[in-house]
């Protein structure tokens, strides 16, 4: 900047404004969300993957003929369901899209917004994390479905919405059961790695503070352990799709045998019949609770009668 009347001007002297074009922004939200799509694409071909691992051994009557199940797995996604895995996860990238477009006009507008409209966009956030991990639940169970289908992505989404729906306190057990015993697992990776490092940094004279060097090691330990017991999360929601399935088209019967095995029906009948004792005893205990409330009323009742009847 220079001015002809400053008594600093010079002629040689020039000033450079940077100016942001109009299409920057676009090309920001372009960017993220490739990278959102591209980390959702990448997580669903590893869950499709490892579900059609699982499905062709569940769906093998002769479990010795299954060989290299991986490979096939993958080979499976790459040459026949690239569509339904990029339609998904194009699903929840905009998704994210839209919680991370929201949280930039919360962080922005927070000072000059009103309580209402504060709470308003909270709510919205909210909701669309709750759509976000829904969604996430769906396509899974539709990768797997797809795996052993070969059906689409909607019509995978629509077969397994009615088979969870017909299987809804089944899914109930699994997911209790199933993910009370891989937190389990993952705690006790996490304990040993923990006391492991504690034990060998103790007992060195050179190290003073083994603190940090333990948490670490254990916060790794819990990043691999969450990878690693994945790939079982995702062989439990595999078994019990196929499972479902398999109940539905078969019966049997001579020429319809079951594919699962005696055990794992004896063992998801026996959870869903505990897991309905429980429910029932719930009933009962709530009912002789709203019992035994009315009965203290009606004795209240007969201890100090009303006042229309006292002026009677």
């Amino acid at each position: 900047y220079s001015s002809e009347n400053s008594p600093f001007a010079d002629e040689n002297i020039t000033m450079v404004i940077y100016k942001d074009h109009d299409y920057i922004m676009w090309v920001w939200l372009y960017h993220l969300f490739g990278l959102y799509w591209g980390t959702e694409f990448f997580l669903a071909c590893h869950e499709m993957a490892i579900a059609g691992a699982f499905c062709q051994f569940y769906w093998t009557r002769d479990k010795r003929k299954v060989s290299f199940p991986v490979l096939r797995g993958i080979w499976w996604v790459f040459r026949y369901h690239l569509g339904t895995v990029a339609f998904g996860s194009c699903i929840i990238a905009i998704i994210q899209l839209i919680r991370t477009i929201l949280a930039y006009i919360q962080n922005k507008t927070k000072d000059s917004q009103s309580e209402i409209v504060k709470y308003l966009l909270m709510c919205l956030q909210c909701c669309l994390w709750c759509f976000e991990k829904v969604m996430k639940f769906i396509n899974r169970n539709a990768y797997i479905y797809t795996a052993f289908k070969g059906s689409n992505f909607c019509s995978s989404c629509k077969k397994v919405f009615g088979l969870l729906l017909s299987n809804l306190v089944r899914v109930g057990v699994i997911n209790c059961v199933g993910s009370f015993i891989l937190f389990i697992g993952k705690f006790l990776v996490v304990i040993v790695t923990g006391m492991l490092g504690y034990f060998m940094m103790n007992n060195d004279d050179d190290i003073y503070y083994w603190a940090i060097p333990v948490l670490i090691a254990a916060i790794f330990a819990f990043a691999v352990a969450h990878t690693f017991f994945s790939v079982y999360e995702i062989g439990i929601d595999t078994i019990f799709i196929c499972f479902a399935e398999d109940e539905t088209i078969n019966d049997g019967t001579p020429g319809r045998e079951y594919y699962m095995s005696k055990n794992l029906m004896q063992w998801v009948d026996n959870s869903s019949e505990a897991l309905k004792n429980m429910r029932r005893k719930k009933g009962q205990q709530k009912a002789q609770a709203k019992a035994g409330k009315s009965g203290e009323v009606g004795q209240t009742e007969q201890m100090y009668p009303s006042l229309e009847m006292s002026e009677k």
